[in-house]
């Protein structure tokens, strides 16, 4: 079984099953969208809430909402190693 297939789902199911002080709502797919499954509506309500705005095909814009990861200085003061030729950009996490 290709268990890196699965791995965004697993991700989306977990956050969605966190405590309510975690903003489990801001991870949606990477076309933009909220995937498909129970809680979806409420997601995307909790969204709305926080100024994010859908276009008419439901799709958030990334580059207007979006999170590159932390800065190479947050990780490098809490000590985190940026892996080689990564720059300022997020590290892979798989």
């Amino acid at each position: 079984m290709d268990f890196l297939a699965f791995r965004a789902r697993w991700v989306g199911e977990a956050m969605a099953a966190c405590p309510s002080d975690v903003p489990w709502q801001r991870v949606i797919n990477s076309q933009g969208k909220i995937s498909q499954r129970p809680g979806a509506a409420q997601q995307r309500t909790l969204l709305e809430a926080e100024g994010i705005v859908f276009n008419d095909r439901a799709q958030v814009d990334l580059k207007r909402f979006g999170w590159n990861g932390p800065s190479p200085a947050w990780l490098k003061a809490n000590g985190f190693v940026i892996p080689p030729g990564e720059g300022a950009s997020q590290p892979g996490l798989f």
